[in-house]
Order: C-alpha cells, then sequence, then structure tokens
C-alpha cells in the first residue's frame, strides 16, 4: 500500500470516528427529549402501553425492566441510552452485509457508507417540503419499535443472500439458523419488514421451483421453514393489535382509495425520498452477477413493501398511523448503504478525463448531497425544543 493510500485510509477511520461519535451524541439527546415527551413522538405512548402490560413489542420488555429498577426520570435517560446503544450496533450490522454484498471495497470506506446511509433525509421537491414527521424519511428517530426491528435486519438479509446462493448446494445449519433467529427478533420488534420480505421470498421460491422444475424442492422448503417462528410471532401480535379491547377501539385493514392527485403526490414523495438508490441502481452497471442478484432482492423487497402501502390501509385507531409505511422505512438504511457502496465504487473507478464518466459521478455527488443536507437537518431540528441537555 502506497503512503498516500495510508494517509487516506487514516483519514477515513478518523472521520468515522468522529462522525460516529457525534451521531451517537445527537441520537442519545434526540431519544431523550422524546422519551420525556418534549418533541413529539409515539415512545411515551409506547411506555404508557408497556407499563400497563398492554403492548406487543419486544420493546416493552425493556421499558418495564428499566423503569422498574431505575423509576421514570432514570429510566428515561437508560432508555435513551439503550436506543443509541441500538443504533450503533445497528451500523455494525449493516457493515457486516455491506462487507458481503460489495468485497471489492474496502471496510473503511464501507463503513463510512453505513454512516452516511444513516444521515439521508429525502430531496425536497416544491409543494412537498415536510421534513420530519408526517413524509417518507428515514430520520424516523421517534418510532421506536422501528428502530429497535430493522437493527437486526441487515443480518436476516446476510443469512438469506447466503442460503439463496446456496440453494442448490448443501445449506449450512448456521445461516438456516441465523435467518430464522434474527427475522423472528425483528419480528418482535415490530412486524412491518416481516410484511415485505416474506411475500417477496414466497414469491421468489415459487419461481424457482417451477424454473428447476422441482429438482430444488428440498432446499426451497428449507429456507421457507425458517420463516415460521415469525410468521408465528406475527399472528399473535397481529391478534393482539386487532382486538376489540387493544387501546379502547377495534381496527382492521382494508383497501386503500386514491385520487390521481393525491396517488402522483405519493409517487413524488417515494421518488424524492429514494432518488439517490433509483439513480444508483438503475445507472451503474454491477458485473458481478451474484451482487446483481443480491440488489435485485433487495430492490423486490423494497417494492413489496411500498406497494402494500399503496393499496393497504388499517382501519379503527391505528387508520392514520401509515404502519404499512414501516416495511420500506426498516430498509432505509440498507437501501441507501447499497447505493451510496455503490456509488463509492463509481467514483474509485472513475477516468475524470472522459466526460460522460464525469459527469455520472457528478449526479451522483449531487444526489447524494441533497440527501445528506436534508437529514443533518432533521438531526438537527429536534434540539430547537430548547430541552438539549443529558439528564440522569
Amino acid at each position: 500500500m502506497t503512503e498516500k493510500c495510508e494517509a487516506r485510509k487514516r483519514f477515513c477511520l478518523l472521520f468515522c470516528a468522529v462522525l460516529t461519535a457525534f451521531l451517537c451524541w445527537r441520537w442519545q439527546r434526540i431519544f431523550y427529549l422524546m422519551c420525556a415527551d418534549y418533541i413529539l413522538s409515539d415512545m411515551p405512548a409506547h411506555v404508557k402501553l408497556a407499563l400497563g402490560r398492554n403492548d406487543y413489542s419486544l420493546a416493552s420488555w425493556f421499558v418495564r425492566l428499566l423503569w422498574g429498577l431505575l423509576g421514570e426520570a432514570r429510566g428515561q435517560t437508560a432508555l435513551s441510552l439503550l436506543l443509541t446503544a441500538n443504533q450503533l450496533l445497528g451500523l455494525v450490522t449493516l457493515w457486516l452485509l455491506l462487507r458481503r454484498m460489495f468485497p471489492r471495497l474496502a471496510g473503511e470506506y464501507a463503513f463510512l457508507a453505513v454512516l452516511l446511509a444513516h444521515l439521508c433525509g429525502p430531496w425536497i421537491f416544491p409543494g412537498q417540503t415536510g421534513m420530519y414527521l408526517g413524509v417518507y424519511n428515514g430520520n424516523v428517530y421517534h418510532n421506536m419499535t422501528l428502530l429497535f426491528s430493522r437493527t437486526p435486519i441487515p443480518l436476516v438479509l446476510l443469512c438469506f443472500f447466503r442460503l439463496w446462493d446456496d440453494r442448490r448446494a448443501a445449506l449450512r445449519l448456521g445461516d438456516w439458523l441465523g435467518l430464522s433467529v434474527w427475522l423472528l427478533l425483528s419480528t418482535l420488534f415490530k412486524p412491518s419488514f416481516l410484511g415485505a420480505f416474506a411475500p417477496a421470498v414466497f414469491a421468489m421460491l415459487v419461481w424457482d421451483f417451477f424454473k428447476t422444475r422441482a429438482r430444488g424442492f428440498k432446499n426451497e422448503l428449507l429456507i421457507g421453514l425458517a420463516f415460521i417462528p415469525a410468521l408465528l410471532a406475527l399472528v399473535w401480535s397481529s391478534s393482539a393489535l386487532f382486538a376489540e379491547d387493544f387501546a379502547g377501539t377495534s381496527s382492521g385493514v382494508a383497501l386503500r382509495s386514491w385520487t390521481l392527485a393525491g396517488l402522483l403526490a405519493a409517487l413524488v414523495m417515494y421518488f424524492r425520498g429514494l432518488l439517490l438508490p433509483i439513480w444508483s441502481w438503475s445507472s451503474q452497471g454491477v458485473r458481478e452477477k451474484e451482487q446483481r442478484g443480491h440488489l435485485a432482492i433487495l430492490a423486490g423487497v423494497l417494492g413489496v413493501s411500498i406497494l402494500e402501502a399503496l393499496v393497504l390501509t388499517e382501519t379503527g385507531f391505528r387508520a392514520n398511523d401509515g404502519n404499512f409505511e414501516w416495511g420500506s422505512l426498516s430498509l432505509y438504511p440498507t437501501v441507501f448503504g447499497a447505493a451510496i457502496t455503490l456509488l463509492f465504487l463509481l467514483l474509485k473507478g472513475t477516468d475524470w478525463k472522459k466526460s460522460p464518466e464525469r459527469i455520472r459521478a457528478v449526479v451522483g455527488i449531487v444526489l447524494l448531497l441533497g440527501h445528506l443536507i436534508v437529514g443533518v437537518y432533521c438531526l438537527s431540528r429536534p434540539g430547537h425544543a430548547g430541552y438539549d441537555w443529558f439528564y440522569f
């Protein structure tokens, strides 16, 4: 390694360390303000449900444990620290996935892609200026169950990619158990990801069954069986959520109706929230067949989730919660991590003397900067409440 490359590596590592520390500092402060109900969020409602033993999420166990041991005031601080630690763990799990998907990119740059992915927000278009709540945005700090649920998702995808790649050979038990356990854990926190992942995988298994004329049935069946624990957890959580006595009113699922203007506005909302991934995946050629397959799976699960959000809605007390959005939002850091990694690989191979390559690289940089500018604003906005201090 040349001295220049070594210097770039050291600078990247230092920048990653500083940015990680800054993000953890901001996350803890935001989470505390939300736990203490200084910023609009659903955390106080989840805490109330958890303490009343009327919540379906695994996060409720953390709340009861912390409040029981520390009381309300210190429990709020402890929960904010736990959420921050969860975010930090999410950086690691996504880094592991990106290292598996893109081995050609150095580890330090893969971690930089992870950090930037956790900062990205939606581009701002005229007529659609919402940036924190009520908009398709990866900065969903206000939703505690989603934050916990999406940390294992990169590990779910990592194990599934390995099983899918090995479906013509012997499946590894560790990958099968990993898929089952991590998917169950994610579902116990919030089942939204499973609601998109399971239909997408089912379609893939059916397609592969007919493509191979049932020659791969054994492995396809084994992969499907790994979903059983999570599906049982989904049935259990749904029975709690849609019970008539949950939160005082009943709820259900119905088909969503749209006006043409409303549907166009929704499509624009998704478009501005995913500008970089759309551009990156559509304009950059991926040479490795395995990488193309993994990106296609990721895009397929994201597409299924967005389609569900466009077609389905909940009724009753959950009618305005937008819960079908959470499936794709749980994938937001993963989708952007892959898109930013592709951009880094593009920049690494760009010949800046050639105009087409230079333009393509500049477009990618501009799109990323637009996402980051909005994301940084979202990260700083909660501190405007005036209570930006560390309490214990």
